[in-house]
């Protein structure tokens, strides 16, 4: 029992001890607000009975203080803004934007090609980008598919040592392995006898008149007819309005009644002159080639052709020659001349595949960007090509 009470007596000590603590801090804690609050208070008694003690000048002083104080704020916030600019809080304006993307095409240009169309002046000492006007970029992430030749068992890629070149010989055995999509059809029409001199039965490339020497390659496969019945451009093309808005932000002069009516006969407006960009108008229903807002930020607008090359094709076919058909043609070499990048790529998987020219299950993006520069592939361009890198080709 004793020891109980002893216990007991313990914990009440220590009760009453910390009771006693808290106490303590609380009755502190009064002293400090008390103290600080006093303080506030005389502060600003202090400062009201100053203010009312100054003279004339020195409230004129302070008030050119205060604004000196609003006026340096407003400067800083400014130089502030513009270096560290942001987009969430504070959008550019539209010719802060037009200035940007001025100078970033200016920046891509050669040195010996200034902007077209009034840029501001460059200052920078480094170098400037230069871009290949001779092609377009185009996407050619499409994957080859697998090879399941008509005459059974499992197709190898051919090497350019030791492989043979032997695709199907008639569409029905290719399509046993493949999508396929017949090409653009050959249309019965009469040709301008004013621009072209004659066509290859075999391949369907145009000789044109009134060419200089140094143009005589261009020889396209297609006509702007052909090319329009196929399905090309999204189906947009001949719309003012047509697919994305160009980056000059100015009207897209092109109609459709400027050329002949039987290029777009049979057809519906909407297969040539719609509003929004189709893939499935296009004759490989892919998205294929550039939009007018790349083309002119890029430079490979002129102003006589606002809708770019084919526009010029159009009337070149028609027999119109200019200053800028070197330019032009030179564009078409890169991308489907006898060198051209975008033809020999295609060339290249259609050999290596052992597959039949118009077989479109081979890179269906890069034919339909080579549609829209008037240029097919022909059973004779993959003879040469195959063998001029050292294929064997079976005699049969």
């Amino acid at each position: 029992m004793l020891f109980v009470d002893v216990s007991i007596n313990i914990i009440e000590t220590l009760l009453l001890s910390e009771e006693e603590e808290v106490k303590k801090k609380k009755s502190r804690r009064r002293v400090l607000f008390s103290l600080l609050f006093n303080n506030k208070n005389n502060n600003k008694s202090q400062m009201l009975a100053k203010s009312a003690n100054r003279t004339e000048y020195e409230r004129e002083r302070d008030e050119r203080i205060e604004a000196n104080k609003r006026r340096m704020e407003k400067v800083l916030g400014d130089a502030k803004r513009k270096a560290f600019p942001s987009s969430s809080s504070e959008k550019d304006t539209e010719e802060e934007r037009r200035i940007k993307k001025m100078k970033k095409s200016n920046a891509l240009l050669p040195k010996s090609k200034p902007l077209l169309f009034g840029a501001t002046k460059r200052t920078s000492a480094r170098d400037k980008k230069v871009v290949n006007y001779a092609e377009e970029k185009v996407d050619v992430s499409i994957s080859t598919p697998t090879l399941v030749p008509s005459g059974g068992g499992t197709a190898k890629r051919a090497s350019s040592s030791f492989g043979t070149y032997d695709p199907p010989k008639t569409r029905e055995e290719a399509q046993k392995s493949a999508v396929f999509y017949k090409p653009a059809r050959r249309t019965k029409e009469v040709y301008p006898e004013s621009s072209v001199l004659k066509r290859d039965e075999a391949t369907g490339k145009l000789t044109f008149k009134n060419v200089p020497s140094s143009q005589a390659h261009f020889q396209p496969n297609l006509t702007p007819k052909e090319m329009i019945q196929a399905g090309t451009f999204g189906g947009c093309y001949f719309n003012p309005r047509g697919g994305k808005k160009g980056f000059l932000k100015r009207p897209i002069l092109v109609t459709s009644k400027e050329f002949p009516e039987e290029w777009f006969e049979n057809m519906s407006k909407g297969l040539y002159e719609n509003r929004v960009y189709k893939s499935y108008r296009n004759l490989y229903q892919v998205k294929a080639g550039q939009d007018q807002h790349y083309w002119e930020e890029h430079g490979w607008i002129n102003e006589q052709d606002p809708r770019g090359w084919f526009q010029w094709y159009c009337r070149f076919y028609l027999g119109r020659r200019t200053a800028d058909d070197a330019r032009q043609i030179s564009r078409w070499t890169g991308v489907g001349g006898e060198k051209g990048r975008w033809k020999n790529n295609l060339l290249n998987k259609i050999v290596s595949s052992n597959r039949r020219f118009d077989d479109a299950s081979i890179s269906p993006v890069v034919r339909q960007t080579m549609l829209h520069w008037a240029i097919e592939v022909t059973e004779k361009d993959c003879m040469k090509f195959a063998k001029s890198k050292g294929y064997k080709l079976k005699v049969v």
